[in-house]
C-alpha cells in the first residue's frame, strides 16, 4: 500500500455538465451527485443553476457551485487552481469547468 500526501482545496468554480434525466429527486441534488461521483470531491455546494438545455437522454447544465476537493500532492508544484481545475475536469460527464476560484482557508 502506498501512503500519498493530500491537499484539501476549497473552490467556487462555474462548470457545464450533463445529468441524467431521472436520476435523483431534483436538479440541484442530480448536480450534486455528478460532481461528488468525482475521484477527490469531498463536498458539493450548487450556489446557482445558470442554465439548463435538455437533451433525449440528459441534461446539460450549467451551474456555480463550492467544491471540496483533496489533489494528491505528488511533490510537483502545481499551483491550487490547475490541481483542482484538473480534477473536476477530468470527472465522468463534466464538459467545462470555468473560473474556478480556490477560496482562502
Amino acid at each position: 500500500m502506498s501512503l500519498k500526501a493530500t491537499v484539501p482545496i476549497e473552490a467556487s468554480a462555474e462548470v457545464s455538465l450533463r445529468v441524467p434525466r431521472g436520476g435523483s429527486d431534483d436538479l440541484e441534488s442530480g448536480v450534486a451527485s455528478v460532481v461528488e461521483s468525482i475521484d477527490g470531491v469531498a463536498e458539493v455546494t450548487v450556489t446557482r443553476v445558470r442554465g439548463v438545455r435538455p437533451t433525449f437522454t440528459d441534461l446539460r447544465v450549467d451551474v456555480d457551485l463550492r467544491v471540496s476537493i483533496t489533489v494528491p500532492n505528488d511533490g510537483e508544484d502545481v499551483a491550487p487552481e490547475t490541481a483542482a481545475t484538473e480534477c473536476l475536469d477530468d470527472g465522468f460527464g463534466i464538459l467545462a469547468v470555468d473560473h474556478l476560484v480556490v477560496e482562502d482557508a
